[in-house]
């Protein structure tokens, strides 16, 4: 399995709309692609600064990112929130993943819209 490392953010105001961009938009467009098995996206609210790591089966599925028409719309509601300043990707091999089975999925969404 391979990781795709994404980093870049939005300023502490626009944190939540672009966890709903994320959440309602970029993971769904992203659940349609093979080979892709999961994403964590992680944020600092203090700064707004956030970063993604999406899980793909092969390195060449996490090197390349999917074209169809709601991942560039995904895309598209990011940039508009997005602070501009983003780290260069990076490919990952992952050679341990472990969850708690009692781990709970990220709190309610909050409130928010594109």
């Amino acid at each position: 399995m391979y990781a795709m490392l994404v980093q870049g953010g939005a300023t502490p105001d626009n944190r939540d709309d672009m966890n709903v961009a994320v959440t309602e938009l970029l993971i769904p467009a992203l659940q349609s692609e093979a080979g892709f098995r999961g994403a964590v996206n992680l944020e600092d609210r203090a700064t707004g600064h956030g970063m993604m790591l999406t899980f793909w089966d092969t390195e060449d599925q996490a090197q390349h990112p999917p074209s169809n028409a709601a991942f560039r719309d995904a895309l598209s509601a990011i940039l508009r929130i997005s602070t501009g300043e983003r780290a260069p990707t990076s490919c990952w091999h992952v050679n341990a993943v472990q969850f708690d089975a009692k781990a709970q999925e990220p709190a309610a969404k909050a409130a928010g819209s594109i």
